[in-house]
């Protein structure tokens, strides 16, 4: 199978006991079949060491402060330093890595709840794709709607030097009927009551309001814009998902202009909201699909 991937991807490596946001602390670890049964294979002691910390659904049972047992205190992986990176599980070994199936091939890209993948996301121009072949993927349903046309109408848009930021957002908002008073406070106010965090403190982020007044920020604003724009709008099914989606990809995007009003502004700031905004929202099933089914209902009154 071909996968693609854009022109940062192979950038990205842990940078495990670096890491101040580390994905073994309070994230549910799900252990595949396959890694289980390397554990009961090695020696009794090691074996026993290991599977004690499993439970019978496959998932690690986290220690006070909800840390990966296997998580040392310098901020590395006990089962990483003692067998090496084939004893580590799937989703251990891909996060933040996500794939999505396109037509007849596969796309990759990388997450933004992961620090270091945040300042790939918001450093890097998204300006290509490679390909290559693995063997190894696993990918959601095919869909027949053609999501690629759209998004490469997008990214035209938002690589256009001609045009100033706010000016994109215009022409993107226009072209696919999606008005700025859905953006509101008000009008999602039911469904951010709904939302689940990770971490209550971040409530002030997870909110919309002012527009940006930092230019200087707008190249970072465009490229979180097509990161998401890449991973969102790729599995939408029907014209109506990728609208819907669309204005998820957006109002991500106002969070973000809203929350870089009040703060300082630098650029290790902007990554860590961006990481706030992806581990409360994106990397929740229930955050994402809940703003996803409000933004549909918004957008088609709004439009019909």
């Amino acid at each position: 199978m071909k996968i693609y991937y854009p022109s940062y991807f192979k950038d990205f490596k842990c940078i495990a006991d670096r890491c101040r946001h580390s994905c073994c602390v309070g994230w549910e670890i799900q252990i595949d079949g396959a890694t289980i049964n390397k554990y009961s294979a090695l020696p009794e002691g090691e074996r026993e060491d290991i599977l004690s910390h499993i439970d019978g659904n496959g998932c690690v049972m986290l220690t006070d402060g909800e840390r990966c047992p296997f998580l040392e205190a310098d901020g590395l992986c006990r089962l990483i330093t003692a067998y090496g990176d084939s004893h580590i599980s799937r989703i251990c070994r891909e996060h933040p890595r996500f794939y999505h199936r396109v037509g007849d091939r596969v796309e990759c890209g990388i997450g933004a709840s992961c620090e270091e993948a945040c300042r790939i996301i918001l450093s890097s121009d998204f300006d290509s794709f490679y390909s290559d072949e693995k063997n190894d993927v696993d990918v959601a349903e095919e869909t027949d709607f053609d999501t690629p046309s759209h998004r490469s109408w997008i990214y035209n848009v938002l690589s256009d030097n001609s045009l100033f930021y706010r000016e994109k957002l215009d022409l993107i908002k226009e072209k696919y009927g999606i008005s700025d008073s859905i953006f509101t406070n008000k009008s999602l106010s039911a469904a951010f009551s709904e939302l689940e965090y990770l971490d209550d403190g971040h409530r002030e982020i997870i909110t919309v309001g002012a527009e940006d007044n930092r230019p200087e920020l707008h190249p970072c604003f465009e490229r979180f814009l097509a990161y998401l724009i890449f991973r969102h709008l790729t599995i939408a099914e029907s014209y109506d998902g990728l609208r819907a989606r669309l204005g998820f990809c957006l109002l991500l995007l106002r969070m973000l202009e809203n929350a870089t009003v009040k703060s300082v502004g630098d650029f290790e700031s902007v990554c860590d909201i961006v990481r706030i905004i992806s581990e409360e929202i994106e990397y929740s099933e229930e955050n994402t699909a809940s703003l996803i089914f409000e933004l549909e209902c918004l957008i088609y009154f709004l439009t019909s």
